[in-house]
């Protein structure tokens, strides 16, 4: 991938699903850092130590499922703040995570739901709801990097 790199044949490198056990033994012998990691990142489920070691070295996380493949869409808290803002609950959502310094990727091939998710630079949470959303607890919904049988 390095030498894909310097030929200007691809970007950047990237991780998917690396914690920092996983990520350091890359980091040691590569010339090339990565540029971004791919984790699972939903309210309730932010993974806080993988994240504040990429932001410590760098690393753009990105949110993979940061709706929790719609779990969240009806919580009430969520569908609180939401109606406070005129907005739908994936907007605070993706709010909350690029408040959070993640980079959100969010899956839509539905086109109003695709605008919906760009319509999300005309408000900010407060500092309380920022908190109130990461205090929300739910379970990881894809496969455990330590787990999974690759």
């Amino acid at each position: 991938m390095e030498r894909l790199h310097e030929e200007g044949l691809i970007c950047s490198i990237g991780l998917s699903n690396f914690m920092q056990h996983h990520a350091e033994p890359v980091m040691a012998k590569a010339n090339i850092c990565p540029m971004v990691d791919q984790i699972e990142y939903h309210p309730g489920f932010t993974q806080k130590e993988c994240v504040e070691f990429c932001q410590k070295t760098n690393i753009l996380v990105e949110a993979w499922s940061p709706l929790g493949r719609g779990n969240v869409l009806d919580n009430p808290l969520l569908k609180s703040i939401a109606s406070n803002y005129g907005k739908s609950v994936a907007q605070v959502v993706i709010r909350w995570v690029m408040q959070t310094g993640v980079l959100p990727l969010v899956k839509s091939v539905t086109p109003s739901r695709i605008k919906e998710n760009f319509n999300v630079f005309d408000f900010e949470l407060s500092q309380q709801e920022m908190l109130e959303i990461a205090s929300l607890k739910t379970d990881r919904i894809g496969s455990d990097p330590d787990t999974c049988d690759f």
